[in-house]
């Protein structure tokens, strides 16, 4: 019993860090309209970069979930992902520990990775979008969280 309550703290400490610590920069997307009738749409990307920390592209994610902003928002759900994984950990079921963990890892990765290849709204701005730039520690250290209860869980299988 105290060594999953063990793991499953340092896990949870992982994820504590990485919703502290900047998950991913973002360069500003300026739009304009021109051609005929200003009907084109032309964007122009910018220098200026906004990072956003974990906890912040927790609460975003989870209202682009809300708002349909489907294809980078999927990556929120690795987020009940992971915290199941750590419910099926401490009861012992690894094979589905590992099972949902890895969702979690598939689901946050290609989810954030999508963001690469679509434009985020900038909240309440119109005419500014949000284009993945890089990912930071935060988003790495995310990725360790439930991969670290995945592999305690294969080790725990081994037994």
């Amino acid at each position: 019993m105290t060594n999953r309550v063990i793991f499953i703290g340092l896990s949870l400490f992982l994820y504590g860090i990485a919703l502290s610590l900047p998950a991913l920069a973002f360069k500003i997307v300026e739009i304009t309209f021109g051609g005929q009738n200003n009907k084109v749409e032309i964007a122009t990307l910018t220098d200026k970069i906004i990072t956003m920390t974990g906890a912040e592209l927790t609460l975003v994610g989870f209202f682009g979930l809300l708002l349909l902003v489907i294809p980078p928002s999927i990556g929120w759900l690795a987020n009940p992902a992971y915290w199941t994984s750590c419910v099926f950990f401490f009861r012992q079921q690894y094979n589905w520990s590992i099972l949902t963990a890895l969702i979690s890892i598939i689901v946050v990765f290609l989810g954030t990775i999508s963001a690469f290849w679509f434009r985020l709204p900038a909240g309440s701005i119109p005419f500014q979008k949000l284009a993945l730039h890089e990912l930071l520690l935060g988003f790495w250290l995310w990725l360790a969280a439930p991969g670290f209860i995945m592999l305690v869980s294969i080790f725990k299988l081994k037994k």
